[in-house]
């Protein structure tokens, strides 16, 4: 077992972040890639450098198996950057940098759940020999008894200044994963301070007088410079100067062989520093000049100061902010918000003339409204890192089942809050997994038949809708079979009421009971009657709800609604009772007294009410709720014209309150054996006199 040092958690998380963003972009790259059946010179460069990256940081973090692991992907990609015409076999590459992914996000994963700061380090042995046999095929390729060609001429020194962004911390560690980055792109390398790795006291070395970088480019110094540039947190940088080392008089070296143009085997940190931080002999003094020249130092930091006067492009606009800030942020503003209805809605101030205090109170609304809205902007995130990971769970299924399927993706950019974006990536990944294994056809014959294209049609589709998003998981497949999922239903003992009162709808919904299951016979990815349930209860604890809808035959389809944001809402409060009911004004197109000529009843006694021509159903709140009430009367209340899914319904309440921006509370876990939700209600919050108001949820009302 490995043990996290105490002190190091701060740059976990930054390598975490890092790492986990290299990865995806590996993905994507490796999937797109593949659907060409053919790498382009840019990739293989790009995930030679991804690779090279997570080699360093990783050697920084002293985690050597991932260390390991990625020199050795890294090699093997070293050799396809300058021999790009070897790769006979593209399928193979894929196979292997796609474990190599695996791979280093279970070891991630692991570190991250670790109890006590101790966590298992995994043994790669069997992938790292992959990977050296993968690159000794291909070295193999390219042994053709060519000519070697003579040496290249030898590159001069170039000196550069790196300034870091103000305030970015760890300045020494920034440095060192910069040196990390680019040592083996370097034959020479050496850098000022040279105990950045050891000794925190250089940060303030670095922030006063930049971090000096001298060295050698194996390829070309433009090369090195643009790693320099687009390192994390680097401003600005200042190149001093460019000295020729070439030396009259030497005998030009044999070209290398491949083998030895590997990059060097990654070492543990403590052994590199030293050798490549060498300081450089002290140069000679130089006569004084006549007149005073602004230092090579002041020129950089005018530099860098005319960048942020000006907005240059080298000054990065964006900054990673730890995600227990932005919570402990975001709670703030749900306090200051419920503090703010309690001031301005205290009972004691009722009946008094406050023409100050009221004008005070407005501009309160405003500035609290304007923080809400920028926080929460501030924690929306699209959803298209959740639905391209899909993208990875689709093609590893086609190779396994053997099944042809087109992925389509819409509305990626459709953005939620954060922590519901968490929460969506494993019921997705159940959905899309049921949708291959269970939805699409084994058999190719059977979608002929039924005239179909031989090719299987899968969609992730997301969308907005007032106050929620609605995402979609369908299939063009078999669809479900009613009277397979009753009679599966029959045996394991779920039915709560005789067969003959169960709807299409609800038979369909019996497949997210906990434990249940049509599959027969166990597969790796399902059959174990875990998993539906699982996406139910995720969703659920989200705020969302989903929806099955399947035609035999046809396909079927998985609605997923779920909130915007799970924090703060705009909501018209009404009373029914003695309770305070929340409807969100996202829902509600007009609220309005009723006259007796608008009410009629339909042939079944429903009441119904003419609105411009168009009737609409009246659901009585406290009827729906079983609330005793003395405002029976239809032209007492107050009418809410509710919308939502195209669909209409009016809300008959005893009066209404006003607008309210409330901070939605979850229901106490307690309650979750009943179907509280289901019945309509959404959650919970705390009025301004310290009261609890119930907030409808309008789309399960109407549904």
């Amino acid at each position: 077992m490995a043990k996290i040092e105490p002190g190091m958690e701060a740059m976990l998380d930054m390598y975490f972040y890092e790492t986990n963003s290299l990865l995806e972009q590996l993905d994507e790259i490796l999937l797109r890639t593949e659907q060409a059946n053919a790498f382009e010179s840019d990739d293989i460069k790009e995930i030679f450098r991804i690779m090279h990256t997570i080699k360093g940081s990783s050697a920084m973090m002293g985690f050597d198996n991932l260390s390991v692991l990625a020199h050795k992907a890294e090699d093997m990609f070293f050799v396809i950057r300058e021999n790009p015409d070897v790769i006979t076999d593209v399928s193979f590459v894929y196979d292997l940098v796609f474990q190599v992914s695996d791979s280093y996000k279970a070891q991630i994963e692991a570190i991250q759940n670790n109890v006590g700061g101790e966590y298992e380090l995994m043994n790669f042995d069997e992938l790292i020999d992959k990977l050296m046999k993968g690159r000794d095929d291909l070295l193999g390729e390219t042994a053709g008894g060519a000519p070697a060609s003579p040496a290249p001429e030898e590159k001069p020194k170039t000196t550069v200044r790196v300034y870091f962004e103000e305030g970015c911390q760890m300045e020494n560690l920034r440095a060192f994963l910069l040196i990390n980055t680019i040592r083996d792109d370097c034959s020479f390398l050496e850098f000022t301070p040279n105990d950045v790795e050891t000794n925190s006291e250089s940060s303030k070395i670095i922030m006063e007088q930049g971090f000096l970088i001298t060295f050698i480019p194996i390829d070309d110094t433009d090369s090195i410079l643009k790693q320099v540039e687009s390192a994390l947190n680097v401003q600005a940088y200042e190149v001093i100067e460019t000295a020729n080392t070439s030396k009259p008089a030497a005998a030009p070296a044999p070209a290398p062989t491949p083998a030895a143009e590997m990059p060097p085997e990654p070492q543990t940190v403590k052994e590199t520093i030293p050798q490549a931080a060498a300081p450089a002999p002290a140069p000679k003094p130089a006569p004084a000049p006549a007149a005073k020249e602004p230092t090579a130092i002041e020129k950089a930091q005018a530099a860098v100061a005319q960048a942020q006067a000006s907005g240059g492009a080298q000054k990065q606009s964006l900054i990673s902010v730890n995600l227990a800030k932005l919570d402990a942020l975001h709670d703030i503003v749900g306090e200051i918000i419920t503090t703010e209805s309690m001031v301005i809605s205290n009972p004691d101030l009722e009946g008094l003339e406050l023409e100050s205090f009221n004008k005070a109170a407005r501009e309160l609304r405003k500035l609290t409204s304007e923080l809400q809205d920028t926080v929460m902007s501030i924690r929306m995130v699209p959803l298209a890192g959740v639905f391209q990971k899909m993208n990875r769970i689709v093609r590893d299924m086609r190779k396994k089942l053997g099944k042809e399927v087109d992925f389509v993706i819409e509305g990626e950019d459709t953005e939620v809050d954060k922590s519901i974006v968490d929460s969506l990536q494993d019921p997705l990944m159940h959905l899309v997994r049921n949708c291959m294994d269970h939805g699409i056809e084994e058999n190719v014959q059977d979608r002929i038949n039924a005239g179909k294209p031989e090719k299987g049609t899968l969609k992730l589709i997301a969308q907005n809708s007032s106050g929620e998003v609605i995402i979609t998981v369908s299939d063009d497949g078999q669809g479900i079979d009613p009277e397979k999922v009753l009679n599966k239903a029959r045996k394991q003992g779920v039915l709560t009421k005789p067969e003959s009162e169960y709807t299409e709808k609800e038979i369909q919904n019996l497949i997210l009971l906990p434990g249940f299951s049509t599959n027969e016979t166990v597969t790796e990815f399902s059959g174990r009657g875990v998993g539906m349930d699982v996406v139910k209860a995720n969703i659920e604890k989200c705020g969302g709800m989903i929806i099955v809808d399947s035609t035999k035959g046809e396909g079927t389809s998985f609605i997923i609604k779920i909130p915007l944001t799970l924090a703060i809402i705009d909501g018209m409060e009404v009373t029914c009772g003695g309770l305070v009911f929340t409807v969100p004004i996202s829902t509600i197109n007009q609220s309005f007294k009723a006259e007796a000529s608008q009410i009629l009843r339909d042939t079944g006694g429903n009441e119904m009410i003419m609105i411009r021509g168009v009737c609409y159903p009246i659901l009585r709140m406290h009827e729906k709720f079983g609330i005793e009430t003395e405002v029976t009367d239809l032209e007492d209340g107050i009418l809410l014209l509710v919308e939502a899914d195209n669909k209409a319904v009016c809300l008959f309440a005893d009066k209404l309150i006003g607008e309210q921006q409330v901070v939605v509370k979850p229901f106490p876990k307690y309650l979750s054996r009943y179907n509280i939700k289901g019945e309509g209600l959404s959650g919970c919050t705390i009025m301004g006199d310290g009261s609890i108001s119930l907030i409808v949820d309008t789309n399960t009302l109407i549904g």
